[in-house]
């Protein structure tokens, strides 16, 4: 069996309309569909058509729910505007698929119990829990499932803790690695794996820059895309 795994689209349809992979048997979406990019409406629609198991992400449930996504300080003004034109952006029939999007999902794969969610077990929305975080191990303690898939932190990894495998296909349309390739994990052959891979990412900043927001706004969106890096370098916090 073959799945293809993204996460954390954030509304950048060039990515998405890039992403290599064929022949899958199924695609999962670990959540945030929505806000930041210039496409939340295609990329609803897209999510919609093809995706087997989909999770709802904090900025799904604050575009859903017309409520803040509770992002760190140097997301929190970018989150806010970026929101606000979601809405304007995407059908009331749209923001109840999103509202209407599980917190969780579990299943099994042939033998192996996977449940998939955007931030973690305890906290499905806004908990941050970072690659070498102890609090992992007090995590896959709440789930009986061998593969523990997550996202929302933009970074990929891949982890064993006891029993459990923790993968994070990370960020597909906002990537938090120090570059601009889009990420994401495939399953195959028994086996989860780790993939980027570039994109024209000047059709998607051409798209924010037709965003009616801020010229300031524009250019952070942009330069986060660039550069894969946070927007204020003086901020610690990394969570999304």
């Amino acid at each position: 069996m073959k799945v293809a795994i993204i996460s954390d689209i954030h509304g950048n349809l060039a990515a998405l309309e890039a992403f290599p992979e064929t022949g899958y048997d199924q695609l999962w979406c670990i959540g945030d569909l929505v806000d930041y990019g210039p496409n939340p409406h295609e990329v609803i629609q897209w999510v919609q058509k093809n995706a087997a198991v989909s999770v709802r992400g904090n900025h799904d449930h604050a575009v859903g729910f017309d409520v803040a996504p509770q992002c760190s300080p140097a997301f929190r003004g970018l989150a806010a505007v970026t929101k606000q034109y979601t809405m304007s952006s995407v059908s009331e029939q749209e923001r109840d698929l999103l509202r209407k999007l599980p917190l969780h999902q579990e299943f099994a794969m042939g033998e192996t119990s996977v449940y998939c969610v955007h931030a973690m077990p305890s906290d499905p929305l806004f908990g941050y829990c970072a690659e070498t975080a102890d609090r992992w191990q007090q995590e896959i303690d709440r789930i009986t499932a061998d593969v523990l898939v997550v996202g929302h932190t933009h970074t990929p990894f891949i982890r064993k803790i006891g029993r459990t495998l923790v993968v994070n296909p990370g960020s597909l349309g906002q990537p938090k690695t120090g570059r601009p390739l889009a990420c994401y994990a495939l399953y195959e052959d028994g086996n989860f794996s780790l993939k980027e891979y570039e994109y024209p990412i000047q059709k998607t900043e051409k798209g924010i820059r037709n965003m009616p927001i801020s010229r300031h706004d524009q250019e952070a969106l942009i330069t986060v895309l660039h550069t894969g890096e946070l927007p204020t370098a003086n901020v610690s916090s990394r969570r999304k």
